[in-house]
């Protein structure tokens, strides 16, 4: 990550866009800071691609600026199935089990992103196993809540 600091000093002008953010209430500064040490900053303009469905996955990210569309080819073309904002995490399976991309991601608008690789983040853990501990359980609370949404997706469709 480069040197470039916020206005206070302190930390990476990375971390200020997530110091801000709900998801990340639960971490330090120092946390946030060892976080973004091991990420790399990866702009977008509006309407390009970051990953294609069924593309091998090597990293994950977190929205800092701007947001991405997720979505999903079908015999009907593309849908949108969410977006992803600010603060916000996604291509997390590429991190947890290297699994092929489920969906294709574009940038809604121009973008910033704090791209976290597999090879990053198991640094991240040898390094500071305390940060790695804390973004697991953060995504094991949004991939639940992702579940959930699915679910009540799926009722309301069946009892239609």
């Amino acid at each position: 990550m480069a040197d470039k600091v916020d206005k206070l000093g302190s930390l990476p002008v990375c971390v200020g866009a997530l110091e801000e953010h709900p998801n990340f209430s639960r971490f330090s500064a120092a946390e946030l800071k060892a976080l973004s040490g091991h990420c790399v900053l990866k702009a977008l303009p509006g309407g390009k691609v970051l990953f294609n469905e069924g593309e091998q996955g090597q990293a994950m990210f977190i929205v800092k600026k701007g947001s991405i569309k997720i979505l999903k080819m079908g015999y009907l073309g593309e849908t949108v199935i969410g977006e992803v904002n600010v603060g916000e995490f996604f291509g997390e399976m590429a991190v947890i089990d290297g699994s092929p991309r489920m969906a294709t991601a574009r940038a809604a608008v121009e973008t910033e992103l704090l791209e976290l690789s597999a090879d990053a983040y198991a640094k991240l853990q040898k390094d500071n196993p305390q940060t790695a501990v804390k973004i697991m359980d953060l995504l094991l609370r949004l991939l639940t809540q992702r579940l959930r949404s699915v679910t009540v997706k799926m009722l309301k469709k069946t009892t239609k």
